[in-house]
């Protein structure tokens, strides 16, 4: 049991499970460091080594350069942003910020913030709270991802170390980490409903969600082993409880990996 679990350390070790640690720094282009805002605008554009660059500015932080290397196809026409973050904030609600774009052909006369950054007209309030609800799930995520990796690696300790507290803090890890990680998956779910992605980041998306159900459901049964094994102390237990909370990490792995992937894209991991 030992060899099993220390293999699969190895293994969730070398998964980006910190993929979801977003990074918004944003970096100006040194060709923009001498020109005003307005200027900017409308003459000098970055080149990305495609012929059509169609802002200078993010759409969504609107004072900050693009990065050439950051974007997405809206309509025909090619976007850029500053940063990932962004991105990701577009897709989720594009007409908030198309109208930020000066040479986006979208018929917009101005921008309204009032119209253009509220709720959808015609959303119901179930809606709203659902979307709203979604809202928490970066900061919820995090729990879980933490709780249950560490609960492992509390057990490999405590089956290297013959020390009871080890053990002792591994019951206390999964009987916080499972709970938030059903309050995770489904603040995720509720996330994901109104989330727009292209191309391939829609079936990414797909996936993500349903390996954090099934991460949900796998600490609940992993937690449900537990608690078992404390009343009866059958081994067997004790071993059926262990191989549920190896392949717990490594779900969350998997899952905080293509939660990543949504923010950083696809070539994130590119050498």
């Amino acid at each position: 049991m030992i060899r099993i679990l220390l293999t699969a350390t190895l293994f969730l070790a070398l998964l980006p499970v910190g993929a979801g640690a977003q990074d918004h720094a944003h970096n100006a282009d040194e060709e923009h460091s001498s020109g005003g805002h307005d200027q900017q605008l409308e003459g000098d554009q970055p080149s990305a080594g495609n012929d059509q660059v169609t802002n200078s500015f993010c759409p969504v932080t609107v004072d900050e350069p693009i990065d050439p290397t950051i974007f997405v196809e809206h309509e025909g026409q090619r976007i850029y942003f500053c940063c990932n973050r962004c991105r990701k904030q577009f897709l989720e609600n594009p007409e908030a910020y198309v109208a930020n774009l000066p040479d986006f052909d979208n018929g917009a006369a101005g921008h309204s913030h009032e119209e253009d950054h509220g709720p959808a007209e015609g959303i119901s309030t179930r809606d709203r709270l659902i979307r709203f609800a979604g809202k928490f799930h970066p900061v919820v995520v995090h729990f879980p991802i933490g709780l249950l990796i560490a609960a492992l690696f509390s057990e490999i300790f405590g089956a290297v170390f013959p020390i009871r507290r080890f053990r002792e803090a591994a019951r206390v890890l999964v009987n916080l980490g499972a709970p938030m990680a059903a309050i995770a998956a489904a603040l995720g779910w509720a996330a994901g409903r109104f989330a727009k992605y292209p191309g391939e980041l829609e079936q990414v998306l797909s996936t993500h969600r349903w390996f954090g159900i099934s991460t949900a459901v796998l600490a609940l049964t992993t937690l449900a082993l537990l608690e078992l094994f404390w009343r009866k102390q059958d081994p067997g237990l004790r071993r059926a409880y262990l191989a549920a909370l190896v392949l717990t990490a490594l779900f969350v792995g998997i899952t905080g990996h293509l939660g990543g992937t949504l923010i950083h894209g696809t070539e994130h991991f590119t050498w």
